[in-house]
């Protein structure tokens, strides 16, 4: 029986056609794609003109903060370095002038704190938001803009 069994011819044209189409759906679809994903040249023009402004730039703070807090039993020292986040190189200009007004808010709003509020993550979060709050609040009395994006911790040390 399986003697009998036999598979029938394909003409040539039909291969062919075949094949033609798959080349054509493929050469479709890559151009597609080209179309979709490709930005245009106005687009990357006009992007790479933006980017002085948008950029993010880090003022670092001249000196660490070195102050004591009330703990349980006794006052802790602690010490901390921090940095400014700001977008565009003119608001890294405004913020070096100004730095003095900034590392007065800071150390003030450091130094309120008790020594719990530098121990856990999430309070060490709630103290960056305060801080930025209070510098921006700073600045939009001074430069009647909101300067700062983030306070940055780079260390903190406490005794």
């Amino acid at each position: 029986m399986a003697e009998n069994l036999t598979i029938p011819k394909v003409a040539w044209y039909k291969r062919k056609l075949v094949w033609i189409l798959l080349l054509i759906m493929l050469a479709g679809g890559g151009g597609a794609a080209a179309w979709l994903l490709l930005v245009p040249a106005e687009q990357v023009a006009s992007a790479g003109q933006d980017t002085d402004s948008s950029q993010a730039m880090y003022v670092s703070l001249s000196q660490p903060f070195i102050f004591s807090v009330p703990g349980g039993r006794r006052d802790r020292l602690v010490q901390i370095e921090a940095q400014l986040m700001v977008r565009g190189e003119a608001n890294a200009e405004l913020a070096r002038k100004h730095l003095p007004l900034f590392e007065s808010t800071l150390l003030n709003v450091f130094s309120r704190q008790t020594a719990d509020n530098y121990l856990t993550a999430a309070n060490k979060k709630a103290l960056r938001e305060e801080a930025l709050n209070e510098l921006n609040h700073a600045t939009a009395e001074v430069l009647e803009q909101r300067l700062f994006e983030k306070v940055l911790f780079t260390s903190i040390v406490m005794q």
